[in-house]
Order: C-alpha cells, then sequence, then structure tokens
C-alpha cells in the first residue's frame, strides 16, 4: 500500500529516575477547544538532537527530569533515541504558548548544558499548534531556526495519566504538489478517522501545515491500534500518494517492543524509528 513512500564526559551523578507527579486531572483551557474541526488545541514542541556523547546527554535530561517543573501545563513529555543512540528527539505538548515559553526557561540550563560541541547540536525544532498560539511562539522561537507548523484540524481523545509513557507516535510529512485536492482528501476522510478513534485507540490525530509541507501528528496506543488505522486509510492514502502529495520523511516514536512490532511494515518505507525511554502523559480530559 506504501509503494509509493519511500563533552567530554560529563562526571554527573546518575539520578533516581523517578518520574514527575503525573497529574490525574489537568485544567480545561481555552485554548484545547480550537475550532470544530481543531479541538486538540494542545502546541507540540518538536526539538531532534545529533548526540556526540549519548551518555552525557542522557544523564543531563534525566537529571532535568527528575526535577520537572510546571508539569501541570504539561500536555506529555518523552525522550526518544535511535537504536544507535546518535539521534534523540523530545516529544513534549504544552496547552498553550505560553507553557512552552515557561518550559523553555526552565530548561535553559540543561539544554545550554546539552549543546556543548562534545555532547549534542540542535538538528532542527518544529512546533505544532493552532494559529493564534503559533503567532505567540515566533519571534522567540525564530532565532532557534524553529519551523512553525500550523494546524487545522484534529483531536485528541480521553485518556487517564501514565506515569511512564507508552504511547506509540507516528509522523508522516508530506511534500505537496496540490495543497487544495490534499486537503479536501484528508478532510472528507476525517470524519471517519473520529468515528474509528475507539478501534484505532487513536490518543491524538492531527494535520498541520508549513510552507509546502504537510505533518500529520498522531499516536495510538499500541502498535496494533496504529496498524488499524494504517487499514483503515489505506484506499485515501493511496489516492493522495498518487497525486496531490509525496511522502517526505516518515517517523515513529514508540516503546521498543511497539518500535519491533511496526519495523517489518515501515522499515522497507525509510521509517525513521526512535524508541521511548522515559517520560510520562497528563491525563487528558
Amino acid at each position: 500500500m506504501f509503494c509509493c513512500w519511500r563533552r567530554k564526559q560529563l562526571q554527573l551523578s546518575p539520578p533516581q529516575l523517578s518520574p514527575p507527579d503525573v497529574l490525574t486531572t489537568r485544567r480545561n483551557k481555552p485554548s484545547l477547544m480550537a475550532s470544530a474541526d481543531l479541538t486538540d488545541g494542545a502546541i507540540t514542541l518538536a526539538p531532534y538532537f545529533k548526540l556526540k556523547d549519548a551518555e552525557a546527554f542522557k544523564q543531563i535530561w534525566k537529571a532535568d527530569y527528575a526535577a520537572f517543573k510546571n508539569k501541570d501545563d504539561c500536555v506529555h513529555y518523552a525522550f526518544c533515541f535511535t537504536d544507535d543512540n546518535t539521534r534523540a528527539h523530545c516529544r513534549e505538548a504544552y496547552t498553550d504558548a505560553k507553557a512552552v515559553l515557561q518550559h523553555l526557561a526552565n530548561a535553559d540550563e540543561p539544554l545550554k548544558s546539552v549543546l556543548n560541541p562534545e555532547v549534542a547540536e540542535l538538528e532542527r525544532l518544529e512546533v505544532h499548534g493552532p494559529k493564534a498560539e503559533i503567532d505567540k511562539l515566533i519571534e522567540p522561537l525564530t532565532p532557534l531556526g524553529c519551523v512553525f507548523y500550523t494546524a487545522e484540524w484534529g483531536f485528541r481523545t480521553s485518556h487517564p495519566a501514565m506515569g511512564q509513557d507508552s504511547v506509540c507516535h507516528v509522523y508522516p510529512y508530506f511534500s505537496l504538489k496540490d495543497e487544495e485536492a490534499f486537503k479536501k482528501m484528508w478532510k472528507d476522510a476525517y470524519p471517519a478517522t473520529v468515528a474509528a478513534a475507539a478501534e484505532e485507540k487513536s490518543h491524538q490525530y492531527a494535520f498541520s501545515f508549513s510552507g509546502n509541507t504537510a505533518s500529520c501528528r498522531e499516536s495510538y496506543a499500541d502498535a496494533d491500534g496504529f496498524l488499524k488505522h494504517l487499514e483503515n486509510v489505506d484506499a485515501i492514502l493511496k489516492a493522495v500518494l498518487d497525486g496531490p502529495a509525496e511522502l517526505l520523511r516518515l517517523e515513529i516514536h514508540a516503546p521498543p517492543s511497539e518500535v519491533e512490532k511496526l519495523k517489518p511494515v515501515l522499515a522497507p518505507l525509510g521509517g525513521e524509528f526512535f524508541n521511548v525511554e522515559w517520560g510520562f502523559r497528563n491525563a487528558a480530559p
């Protein structure tokens, strides 16, 4: 169905990696109810790192994680790594732009530490979310080379909190040849995706756009849920890739056991796999 895809060692004492207290409830904020088509108002912050010293990198961020601040404004937060520990991604989301900026202020010191040339470098930085919140982040994040994706439609389902995040995130990126046709095809298919949320064990599903690039931020309880979603969107996906778009990149961020289930299907398509090592999710209302 996818035939068209294709520091010197820092002397830090390893902290006790106990996850921060995870909230079982979270304040509903107006930004989480953006419009009829976009009911997920969360802001996704997506930093990617190239690692020179993976051990030092992990020690720094684990120490910061043990003292995580303002966690009530965080939707989810987890660090993921490639099998060879040469790349890392922090999949994180916040209730609004203000919470993103607060987190960046909280993480200023560990970020400076990991960006020591002997530890890691920032490969790229993205932000995905509703336009009203994205607009608040353009000025502060542009100096970091951030790419801004505006979410146009999407949802997030209700789920309890997780002390250890075990959700599977999948991020297909598309290069658009006919943006209008691309959006029409996926928006026409959107009601069926919403209706299938329980069957697919969906946690999140949203399309966002930056120039001629589209991204679908989607997540599922496990690999089987994602594979059911692929089955359900097979026809529309083939039609999209046969006309208005081509696959630009495909990322999978999940626990190692779920990554292994997805490799046989997605590795031949150029999938980039990241294993979740630590992280939490607050309850989704």
